[in-house]
């Protein structure tokens, strides 16, 4: 189904579960997410999705069991509107929804790496002489918490060279990835009630991190230079505040200077740390890597880097760098999340690191993006002409294409996902809802030119 180019957003939503129900995709009995959790996931109002579920209630499509939920009916015997061949459902009949997700995709997901690139016989090498040099001593718990003190001075060099960074490696505590740093973070500086500032839009998964501890959560938006400072609030004094500055997720802008000295005035006023995620900055398409914004207040800035984007998300190793009163803090946290991270991985990264093959993988890898990236621009350009415009897309892994006046919804994704072609709309990032809807978020890390054609063609027959 292609919802008509003039239907509501109510039409579209009411549509969508309808033919589903008569598709068979529903079957009868099948209890259909909250009106809060519909809504939150379409990103539209609550109110819209009642309206919705009434409706179909009313056609006899639904019914609503008191203090149970929301449930598709038994509608008889009309058969589906579409039928699949026989042979196709023969052959898929016995393939389970993992299996199913794994067949061939085109998935132009934001801030995620080629996998197809990892240097993976450098990385088995420096595992194998990890082994080969493993005294018993390291196969027991680390003395330190912090992490491998061997990986924590490579990335104390690591951000030396790449961002112009001055750190210790007492100051460094490894983490299970950017997740973990942000939830132990969350866990050290908020209780329930206290107010957390947070860009809007954002990662989904920051949003829900910073909600679990019940704190107080204020959406400050962001423009072309970032996060608005001038927007922060003035009646409350936040514990702290998520930022970022050298490449916005998911918007792409850097946070520019006179905004980093308003911002860093703003939290010392106010007694509040500053959370600076940099994520992907290292992939800068031209001129050097934004520097990071600890440089100008290391005792007011808790800086979060994770090695998923510039390696492989499945190494689960990221890093908080700490202001000197927060590290024996943090330390003791991640003490009762999980006692250590795994010692092998982090000394096969450490070596990994200090043999060389980092720093060349990263620059192998931004000629390889920006091959994508251009490849994507162009594909965008020649589709949609200027029906499209594009933007945040001077580093990282994504861009931003916006067709202003036309729909880009979740709804626009669900259809495609139907051809396999898995899109990611802005809106899905946002706190505030319906102000991105014309906008979608394109990475092109994981996608080879080819895929990147025949997804923009697939995209032109819904946008």
């Amino acid at each position: 189904m292609q919802p008509g180019r003039n239907e509501t957003k109510t039409r579209q939503v009411y549509s969508f579960i309808r033919d589903r129900i008569m598709q068979g995709s529903y079957k009868a009995g099948t209890s259909l997410p909250s009106t809060r959790e519909l809504a939150k996931e379409l990103g539209v109002s609550r109110a819209l999705i009642v309206e919705v579920y009434e409706q179909l209630t009313a056609e006899g499509f639904l019914e609503g069991k008191q203090g149970s939920g929301t449930f598709v009916r038994d509608i008889g015997t009309s058969r589906p509107l579409h039928i699949q061949p026989e042979e196709h459902v023969a052959r898929n009949e016995n393939v389970s929804p993992a299996a199913e997700n794994r067949l061939p995709s085109i998935d132009f997901r934001p801030s995620f790496p080629a996998l197809e690139h990892i240097p993976f016989q450098k990385w088995k090498r420096a595992a194998m002489d990890v082994y080969h040099d493993l005294p018993p001593s390291m196969l027991g718990y680390q003395e330190d918490m912090a992490g491998d003190i061997e990986l924590r001075q490579a990335i104390c060099e690591h951000l030396l060279h790449i961002k112009g960074l001055h750190c210790l490696p007492s100051q460094i505590i490894v983490t299970a990835g950017a997740t973990q740093a942000f939830s132990i973070l969350s866990k050290l500086l908020l209780r329930p009630g206290e107010t957390v500032a947070i860009e809007d839009p954002t990662a989904t998964f920051i949003y829900n991190l910073f909600a679990e501890t019940n704190a107080r959560i204020i959406p400050v938006p962001v423009d072309d230079n970032g996060l608005c400072v001038e927007q922060l609030p003035t009646d409350v004094k936040p514990r702290c505040i998520f930022v970022t500055p050298s490449h916005q997720f998911p918007f792409g802008s850097i946070l520019s200077i006179s905004r980093r000295l308003q911002l860093l005035d703003y939290a010392r006023s106010s007694g509040a740390y500053i959370i600076e995620d940099d994520y992907d900055s290292e992939f800068r398409y031209g001129g050097m890597p934004v520097h990071a914004l600890r440089e100008l207040d290391a005792e007011r800035v808790i800086y979060v880097g994770t090695f998923s984007k510039n390696m492989f998300p499945a190494l689960r190793l990221g890093y908080i760098v700490a202001p000197q009163e927060l590290a024996g803090p943090i330390v003791q946290l991640k003490r009762t999340n999980d006692m250590q991270c795994p010692a092998l991985s982090q000394l096969t990264l450490a070596r990994f690191m200090n043999e060389g093959h980092l720093k060349r993988h990263i620059l192998r890898m931004k000629r390889i993006y920006n091959k994508r990236r251009t490849h994507l621009i162009t594909a965008l350009t020649e589709t949609f002409g200027e029906k499209v415009q594009i933007s945040g897309d001077a580093a990282g892994l994504h861009l931003i294409a916006t067709w202003p006046g036309r729909n880009a919804d979740l709804l626009t994704a669900m259809e495609l996902e139907e051809h396999r072609i898995k899109i990611y709309p802005a809106e899905r990032y946002t706190i505030r809802k319906d102000q991105y809807n014309e906008s979608l978020i394109m990475g092109f890390g994981n996608v080879n030119e080819t895929q990147i054609t025949e997804g923009v063609q697939t995209l032109a027959q819904f946008i």
